[in-house]
């Protein structure tokens, strides 16, 4: 610790320098306790390189401003990032920043307050249940074309209620609509809201849900940002159109709605069809449909009228006379066939004979051979199967000579 500042003395009068009184002041002010302040941020200085962030606290109501030095670290630990004009509760102690002779908070404490607590909190909110996949394009249901019941949420006796039914009866004139009421802002908003969702969701003639509010503050729209009504919504087996506030405005059941609306009109737009666009449509598919029908019929009549000229239609019985012509012909040629067959088969039978005779041994004496035979009847095909004096028998083309052979030469 730095000595105590001594003041220079002057005849009667004792004086201190600057740095003196700074330093006087400042180690009179690290006696006082640590504080509480609560305040909003005007103005944020940090740097990567810096220990310390430097924070300007702003009064809200008479716009009093009070420097702050933060630890770098207690501002990261804040999720989502503090913001210029964010709220927040700073403890800290009171001390003077001697070279300069400002005073400043040290804070060793920082939290979001209020509006800002708030906000981290839906946005807490909003971040855990998008990692649970509640928010997935996968999850929307589409709308119903035709609804037999659309249920209305709102407000008692709310504009938002006469915007869904004036509009989409506007549209749609036959829309049928089942309104459950409810306190749509404060405390009991909440368990109210989520019985009439529960009654209409049971309705088996309810075939979308319509969750209306007209526009206010941040705060009059807290509910529907709500963790009960948002798991709510995305339990519900029945499509459910948010239409929350104003465009601008986007509380957490917008993102986990099959459809979100900017407005409450825009809804009734969404959920009912344009009645005089579906008669137009219907009267164009009449006329699609008279034009299809007459083109078909003026076909069909063609295809009969080219029936009737062909020749079978024109005469039924010229198809019988060239009918019996063809059976005619048929007829002679049956007759005709057997007769051929036979002279096929004489000639082919011929022809093969010839070739039979060519080939067999009569042929073959009557070209001036002979065959010799012993007694016995063998052909003789070798000189040595005989001998001198033995009787053989000689077969000619015409005839037969009976002989003795008097000489066997090899």
């Amino acid at each position: 610790m730095s000595a105590k500042p001594q003041p220079v003395q002057y005849g009667d009068r004792q004086v201190y320098s600057v740095a003196g009184f700074n330093h006087g002041v400042g180690g009179w002010l690290q006696r006082l306790p640590e504080v509480w302040v609560d305040g909003e941020v005007a103005e944020m200085k940090q740097q990567s390189g810096w220990t310390y962030a430097y924070l300007t606290l702003k009064d809200a109501g008479d716009g009093a401003s009070l420097q702050a030095l933060v630890p770098r670290y207690r501002l990261e630990a804040i999720q989502p990032p503090l913001q210029p004009g964010d709220r927040v509760h700073a403890r800290g102690r009171a001390e003077l920043y001697a070279k300069r002779g400002e005073l400043r908070l040290r804070v060793s404490a920082i939290e979001p307050f209020g509006l800002g607590l708030v906000l981290r909190q839906i946005e807490e909110l909003k971040r855990r249940l998008g990692e649970e996949g509640l928010f997935a394009p996968e999850r929307k249901r589409p709308l119903p074309l035709l609804p037999r019941v659309v249920g209305v949420i709102c407000g008692r006796d709310a504009a938002a209620k006469r915007d869904v039914i004036e509009t989409a009866e506007a549209r749609y004139p036959p829309a049928r609509f089942r309104v459950a009421e409810a306190a749509v802002q404060g405390p009991g908003a909440v368990p109210q809201i989520l019985a009439a969702l529960e009654r209409l969701d049971r309705d088996d003639e309810v075939d979308v849900i319509v969750l209306a509010r007209g526009g206010g503050s941040f705060e009059d729209l807290l509910p529907f940002s709500d963790e009960r009504l948002v798991r709510a919504v995305a339990q519900c087996r029945t499509p459910v159109v948010s239409a929350i506030g104003h465009e601008q405005d986007t509380p957490i059941v917008d993102h986990v709605a099959d459809v979100r609306a900017g407005t409450p009109s825009l809804a009734a737009r969404l959920v009912v069809p344009d009645y005089a666009a579906i008669i137009a449509d219907l009267d164009d598919l009449a006329a699609r449909a008279g034009r299809a029908l007459q083109t078909r019929t003026h076909r069909c009549r063609e295809s009969l009228a080219m029936l009737v000229s062909r020749p079978a239609f024109a005469d039924p019985r010229s198809w019988i006379a060239v009918r019996r012509e063809s059976l005619l012909r048929v007829r002679d040629g049956l007759d005709r066939w057997p007769g051929g067959r036979l002279e096929r088969e004489r000639v082919r039978v011929g022809h093969a004979f010839d070739r039979l005779r060519l080939l067999g041994p009569a042929a073959t004496l009557d070209r001036g051979y002979a065959i010799v035979q012993d007694t016995a009847g063998t052909v003789v095909t070798a000189a040595d199967t005989v001998t001198a004096g033995q009787r053989i028998g000689v077969r000619l083309s015409q005839g037969r000579i009976a002989a003795t052979v008097e000489e066997v030469t090899e």
